[in-house]
């Protein structure tokens, strides 16, 4: 299990408590569902554009103290994406670093590559330069344990680089992984590049997670974080 110590400079993860307050739990709640009709309709992506109780807590001086200390420079939300995990909608998710970021508009930058164009979106891998500039934040609104199917991770995996499949089942193979057991409120804080996984859940129980990340990389004129 994660424990205190781990930091982000460090570790790549880490774990910081109590980041959302009851109240901002409760409205969270109160109005985001993932059979919501609008996320339904549009999908779990840009939930700070669809759901005001999302863009206020993204845009709280709480979160970008968070991203400001951790990162260089002034960050920026890039991404926002929920996620409910229960008996009823269930997944396991593979080893692997989150590599890919969104844009608004496909153009050939140097580095950039793997083009997809997905739900409208443009997505690509970019640089490692680009995501040592990043930082994901999970928000909790439920408590997740390994029962619920939690976060695993492999502390100090993203000093690796970018890594190829078989490197990663290799690496996590000779490796001692760790679960982000966390309450409700908690936040899992995590370099892109770590090493990460869930399992399915084995509870009734919800595994909500707001999941934003945020960079202070500055994109080329003309080109925008979608």
């Amino acid at each position: 299990m994660i424990q205190q110590e781990h930091t982000l400079a460090a570790d790549g993860v880490e774990i910081r408590r109590a980041v959302l307050g009851a109240d901002e739990i409760s409205s969270i709640q109160a109005e985001v569902a993932i059979d919501h009709q609008v996320l339904r309709r549009t999908g779990i992506r840009n939930l700070e554009k669809k759901f005001r109780s999302i863009a206020r807590v993204a845009e709280s001086p709480t979160l970008l103290t968070i991203a400001t200390r951790l990162l260089s420079g002034t960050p920026r939300l890039v991404r926002a994406l929920f996620f409910d995990k229960t008996l009823e909608r269930n997944w396991f998710v593979a080893w692997h670093q989150d590599r890919t970021v969104t844009l608004n508009r496909r153009v050939e930058m140097d580095g950039w590559g793997l083009w997809t164009f997905k739900d409208g979106v443009h997505h690509v891998q970019p640089p490692r330069a680009v995501l040592d500039q990043m930082v994901t934040i999970r928000l909790h609104v439920d408590a997740a344990d390994e029962q619920a199917g939690c976060l695993s991770v492999l502390p100090g995996s993203h000093r690796l680089g970018i890594l190829h499949p078989e490197e990663i089942g290799r690496v996590v193979a000779n490796s001692m992984t760790q679960a982000c057991v966390v309450n409700a409120g908690d936040a899992v804080i995590m370099h892109p590049l770590i090493l990460h996984s869930s399992a399915k859940s084995r509870n009734s129980a919800h595994r909500r997670v707001v999941h934003l990340e945020y960079s202070t990389y500055e994109l080329p004129p003309g080109v925008a974080w979608a």
